[in-house]
């Protein structure tokens, strides 16, 4: 690993003089400032972006010109998610916008049952918006993350040091959070869904520990365990959830709730319930494949 690079370059200058910079400017102001950066990053992911391609064509159904504009837009969204991060330290949602909230009644359906509930994502870029809207509005829910995700273009500058930063910084915007890497992280998520509260898995993040293997938009994925357990033990709701847009304007969409088959063992819940998941996350992720983060991730 060197022991600096190019992505090393574009986090320091976010988390230090820009992340400074947006405690004074306005959104508008710094999603100027993206638009002007946003041809070095977009230099920067060309080649992810060139791979991802046959992927997106397989997964989508589409031509390769559309793919490619799907990848550009990917990068690109993914990047305003990043500025838009920086205004979740600000102390109120008066800088977020949601347009709307569409099948609440299925999450208050699932909350009724007293037995807590698991909101299921994808690494969609509104997603980290949508918890702090939620939150403020009396939906508060437990997130978990990878402490330590894989990031193949960073040099050793940025796995020291600014990665560890970023997630710091993430985790002050957001303290309501637990990592798998945290040796009680289970029993802080089965805490949280016995006292009938929420709890956000993204189904597609990478297993950092145990894992199950399966296959996601057409490729081998490797899925966390231990959310397949908790769900089998604690008998908890399940809704998916979609978050859209960036903070300007968005959107969250809760589906009716999932009814996953009942089994003895983990072994026997995840083979009876992972393939009714992913092809739930599959058709939000073709549906909206520009808001998707991860065709550029591997």
């Amino acid at each position: 690993m060197p022991w600096f690079t190019a992505n090393d370059l574009l986090w320091l200058l976010y988390l230090y003089p820009l992340r400074l910079l947006s405690a004074f400017v306005s959104r508008a102001l710094l999603y100027r400032i993206g638009s002007v950066a946003e041809p070095l990053v977009q230099f920067h992911w060309r080649r992810r972006r060139e791979k991802a391609i046959p992927w997106i064509v397989t997964a989508c159904g589409c031509t390769p010109r559309q793919a490619a504009r799907i990848a550009r837009a990917a990068v690109s969204n993914n990047m305003f998610r990043i500025l838009d991060d920086l205004l979740l330290f600000r102390p109120s949602c008066e800088v977020i916008h949601c347009t709307g909230i569409h099948g609440v009644e299925h999450l208050k359906r699932a909350i009724s049952m007293d037995r807590g509930v698991i909101i299921l994502t994808g690494h969609f870029c509104a997603n980290r918006i949508a918890e702090k809207y939620l939150a403020a509005i009396g939906y508060p829910m437990l997130s978990v993350h990878n402490q330590r995700p894989s990031n193949k273009a960073e040099g050793l500058l940025g796995r020291r040091v600014l990665q560890p930063r970023y997630i710091k910084l993430q985790q002050q915007a957001n303290p309501d959070v637990v990592y798998t890497q945290d040796e009680e992280c289970s029993l802080k998520i089965l805490a949280r869904l016995r006292s009938g509260g929420l709890v956000n898995l993204q189904l597609d993040g990478l297993a950092a520990t145990s894992s199950v293997e399966g296959t996601l938009l057409g490729v081998a994925w490797r899925f966390g365990a231990g959310a397949f357990e908790l769900a089998r033990l604690s008998g908890c709701a399940v809704v998916s959830m979609l978050c859209l847009g960036g903070s300007s304007q968005f959107e969250i969409r809760f589906s009716p709730k999932l009814n996953p088959v009942k089994a003895a063992s983990r072994d026997e819940y995840v083979a009876a319930n992972l393939p009714v998941l992913t092809q739930t996350l599959e058709k939000l992720i073709v549906d909206h494949p520009e808001e998707w983060r991860l065709w550029t991730h591997f």
